[in-house]
This record gives C-alpha cells, structure tokens and sequence, in this order.
C-alpha cells in the first residue's frame, strides 16, 4: 500500500475526532441559546436604575422620556443607537453617551450645547449656542445673560440647525467668538456683535463700540480691547469706541 494513503484506521481516527468537535460544538451553542434565553427572560436582568449626567437645562426625566428606556425594561433588550438618537433630536443636546452597567443599571452621559447669543425676530427671540446652532424660539429671554447677534438669515434657519448666513464665513467667526466670550474671566461685559459686515466686525461693551475689523488675530484684538475697557475712563463712559482693527497702538474714544 503507498504511504500517500490514509491507513483505515487513521481515517476511522479523523472521522470520530470529527465527530467529537461537532458534538461539542452542538453543545456549546445549546449551552450558549439556554444562556442568552435566560438572560432575556429572568428578572435578575431588568433596569432598575437610570442615571442622567451632565444635563444643565434639559431636566433628567426628560432626557430618560426621550430616550424611550423604561425601568423594568430588559438590559440586553434596550436600544442604545436608539435611545441616542432620539435624545440628540433635542437641540439643546450635543452629545450623548450610553453605558450599560451589568446586571440592571443604565448611565446617560449628556454634553448640553451653552446658549450664548440671541436676535429678536418679530416677537420671538431665536436663541444661538456659542458654536452658532439654533436651540429655540422663545418669547422672553429673562434672567438669560445673552449677547445679541447680527448678520445672519435668522427667517431661514431651523431649529436645531447652524444660522443661515449669506457668507459662510460668518458662522465660522461666530464660533470662534463663542469660544473666546465664554473663557472670558473678566468683568468687561458684551452686549452686542455685529458680523453684518466681516470687513467690520464689532463688538460692544455697554455703550462703548470695539471695532475689530477683520477676524484676523481675533483673540489678540479681543484681549487687547478688554485691557482697555477695564480703564476708569471706559468704565465710566456711557458712549464711545475702542479701534484695535489695525496694527500698531490701539485707539479709544469717549463722548461726553
């Protein structure tokens, strides 16, 4: 017989060896089925907590309605794509995360969008988060230390969109002042920006106008701007403006 052949007996060896794997794989994944089976149905499994972190507006019991995950629900059964999606659907919410937390708790982490600015169309007030999103439409803006925003197409925009702007430019300079109005630590308080034309931004300050000019070297030019309204004088003024648009020594002047 040649040696290229498989002898009876190995053969017979490989087939019950064969045979072997496949039981204990039938086994395994019947194993696997009673498991997943149980899983679903015991109520070691069923939620009996959801935790909300990080809402600043939005209430916690809202943002679980949204989600649509109900206590007594089944873990492995809740939908976390799902519930993402319909508590992004508020504009307010800029992130989600969800983590289960075995065997029944769920966690809810939330990055909330910061309303910053505002324009009053009509009687409603459209409310903009720093990075220039619309949130809502509202008809009073109390208690809400807001900046008002001009040049953009506020008729045009959707809630829980970015401003309609004829450049697009404009929302790009929005967010940026955004970033830089919200780590300001002084007491130099902006009422107004005006980005209606980029060739002439302006920003103010009670009644005192800061002309920017372009956006070039925005932050410098803003820094340098609130140096100056911390002087006395500018404190104290009710009219006037600062020029930092240029380059070289900056320029204020106050009406009496």
């Amino acid at each position: 017989m040649s040696k290229d052949l498989i002898s009876t007996d190995e053969y017979i060896k490989i087939k019950k060896r064969r045979k072997r794997i496949k039981r204990i794989a039938i086994l395994f994944i019947f194993l696997i089925s009673i498991l997943v089976t149980l899983c679903l149905k015991i109520p070691y499994f069923n939620i009996e907590s959801i935790e909300v972190q990080g809402n600043v507006n939005i209430p916690k019991e809202e943002i679980k309605d949204i989600s649509t995950i109900k206590i007594g629900n089944n873990i492995f059964y809740a939908n976390k794509k799902h519930a993402i999606e319909n508590i992004s659907l508020n504009p307010y919410i800029e992130e989600v995360k969800i983590k289960k937390k075995l065997p029944n708790k769920l966690q809810i982490y939330i990055k909330e969008r910061e309303a910053l600015f505002y324009n009053k169309v009509d009687k409603d007030f459209f409310i903009i988060s720093k990075n220039g999103c619309l949130l809502e439409k509202r008809k009073d803006i109390k208690n809400m230390k807001l900046i008002n925003v001009q040049g953009f197409e506020f008729n045009q925009s959707k809630i829980g969109k970015p401003l309609k702007a004829k450049d697009e430019r404009t929302v790009k300079i929005l967010n940026d002042f955004g970033v830089l109005l919200k780590n300001n630590t002084s007491d130099i308080v902006f009422t107004e920006l005006d980005l209606r034309n980029l060739l002439d931004i302006r920003i103010y300050s009670k009644g005192i106008s800061v002309k920017i000019g372009t956006s070039d070297q925005m932050e410098k030019k803003l820094n340098t701007a609130i140096n100056i309204l911390k002087r006395d004088e500018l404190k104290k003024a009710k009219k006037g403006y600062v020029d930092v648009s240029y380059v070289g020594n900056p320029v204020f002047y106050i009406e009496k």
